[in-house]
């Protein structure tokens, strides 16, 4: 009889694991393209790099999701991708800042190509900022949070996310400068 019980334990277990995993995976299919586009700009166009964030992400969120810790999934996960990347910056030591610029004088400017440029121009200059100051400029600007949602997402304060966009507008605006 205990044999019996401990079956059907193990299969009402099999079975939850089973129906916790379809749950998770509608979560994934939900968040996941707006987490790769984050990932993606927080580390600078390099899909590989966004790729392994966001897969130790969900990987991450997974066992606090399933074990009831996570209240609201999407900023939950949107947080888990900020400390990966910020993990992933730190082990792997990544520096964007060696890239060389745009160089103008090679450069014809047109109408349409002149858009294309400055566009280049403003992600170059985005790509060399350190990692707090562009990490804080996607979430405000692109995912257009709130300060006080920033600061959450980066686990800091609202005056050090503050900071953090105040000195990275200065130094775009620098860069910005002295190439047009």
């Amino acid at each position: 009889m205990g044999a019996v019980l401990t079956l059907a334990w193990e299969g009402r277990e099999a079975e939850q694991a089973t129906d916790e995993v379809a749950s998770f995976d509608e979560l994934y299919e939900a968040h996941r393209q707006r987490a790769y586009r984050l990932a993606l700009l927080l580390c600078s166009g390099d899909r590989a790099l966004a790729e392994d964030a966001l897969s130790e992400a969900f990987i991450r969120v997974f066992p606090k999701w399933s074990g009831g810790q996570v209240d609201d999934f999407g900023p939950y996960l949107r947080r888990a991708v900020v400390n990966e990347v910020k993990r992933m910056f730190t082990r792997r030591g990544l520096q964007r800042r060696s890239e060389p610029p745009v160089d103008l004088d090679a450069v014809t400017l047109e109408s349409p190509e002149e858009e294309v440029v400055r566009r280049q121009l403003v992600w170059s200059s985005l790509r060399t900022l350190p990692v707090k100051q562009r990490t804080a400029f996607v979430l405000r600007y692109y995912e257009a949070l709130p300060v006080e949602d920033v600061a959450d997402a980066m686990g800091t304060s609202v005056g050090t996310a503050k900071a953090h966009l105040s000195r990275g507008r200065d130094r775009l605006r620098a860069l910005l400068e002295e190439q047009l």
